[in-house]
């Protein structure tokens, strides 16, 4: 197996050399990569930004936002996490994703037991300690590979976590749960000794490179230039991000001195459709007006408020301000 290792904590970049490896790669050997992203919240190949985050902290806080190609639900990292990616054929075997999948979390969770953790694998793509989720595994298939990766919360904010994901409700009933900060834990919190990110990143290497036959190799710089392309193309553009979901209904109200307000958009391909606002505010022209200004716009906090410079909001909302108005949306 080969090991690639980069200093990027973009998880952009991260992803896009898994695709170049994926599309690429002219071997059969597999590919490990061990690697850290600065804040990020990374969403399911199939789910819709604004559903699974709330952007408006997510803006606040510089976390990023990045669609991956795997499906599964949205995690938040930071460089308190470290992710794991394993690239291998796609074999003729029956089941090969469970296959492949046993074959990275297996090892995962003997190296945690090697380093002292007491991990263990629960249903298709979980890694818990003490019943407490620490890891979960996604994959997907093309061109004849499959991509498996995956994240380890080792020292991660978990509160920032806690703020940035949004949680399906269900979710957390059916597991009699209160918050999805009581599902996750740090494995730092079961060390046995005092250990960093790094150091225990150190560990994890060592325990997996022995059990996984590991040699080292480096990308070449024809490497790098196509995983850029991919960067520039994909990943890395905001129009993958949030214009690639289904088309969608969404709706938040709030309520302020000056009255009530509820936004109901129809979103397609990243931009809205229809608007429509109502409430108990006190405007006194007709709100089509307002509502005309975000359709066929992306939706996005900086495109709605840009759309607003020069608009007095006060004859359609009263004494509604901006920035009330645009927190039903973004906040």
């Amino acid at each position: 197996m080969l090991y690639i290792e980069t200093k990027s904590v973009d998880a952009a970049f991260h992803f896009s050399v898994e695709e170049y490896i994926v599309r690429h790669y002219p071997w059969d050997e597999p590919v490990l990569m061990i690697w850290q992203a600065d804040k990020c919240a990374m969403i399911g190949s199939n789910q819709i930004a604004g559903l699974e985050i709330d952007l408006g902290c997510a803006r606040r806080e510089g976390v990023q936002i990045v669609r991956r190609s795997s499906g599964g639900g949205t995690i938040y990292t930071d460089l308190g996490t470290l992710l794991y990616t394993v690239i291998q054929p796609n074999t003729k075997e029956a089941y090969p994703l469970e296959i492949a999948r046993r074959q990275v979390s297996e090892p995962v969770v003997e190296a945690l037991r090697e380093i002292g953790i007491t991990a263990s694998v629960e249903g298709r793509n979980d890694i818990l300690v003490e019943g407490k989720k620490v890891s979960g595994l996604a994959q997907y298939t093309r061109h004849g590979r499959i991509c498996t990766h995956g994240s380890l919360l080792y020292d991660a904010d978990l509160e920032m976590l806690a703020r940035v994901l949004r949680v399906d409700d269900e979710k957390i009933r059916s597991k009699a749960l209160r918050s999805i900060r009581s599902r996750v834990t740090n494995i730092r919190e079961y060390m046995s000794h005092e250990c960093s990110t790094l150091e225990f990143l150190e560990l994890l290497k060592k325990s997996l490179f022995e059990r996984l036959q590991v040699r080292d190799f480096s990308l070449s710089e024809h490497d790098l230039s196509q995983i850029g392309q991919i960067f520039k193309e994909k990943y890395g553009d905001p129009a993958w991000t949030f214009e690639q979901s289904p088309k969608y209904s969404f709706h938040n109200g709030k309520r302020f001195p000056g009255g009530r307000v509820d936004v109901y958009l129809d979103i397609e391909k990243g931009a809205v459709s229809a608007c429509s606002i109502r409430g108990d505010f006190l405007g006194v022209v007709p709100i089509r007006d307002l509502e005309r200004v975000f359709e066929n716009r992306l939706f996005k906090h900086q495109v709605f408020a840009e759309a607003l410079e020069g608009i007095s909001l006060q004859p359609h909302l009263g004494n509604i301000t901006i920035d009330e108005f645009l927190s039903c949306m973004f906040d």
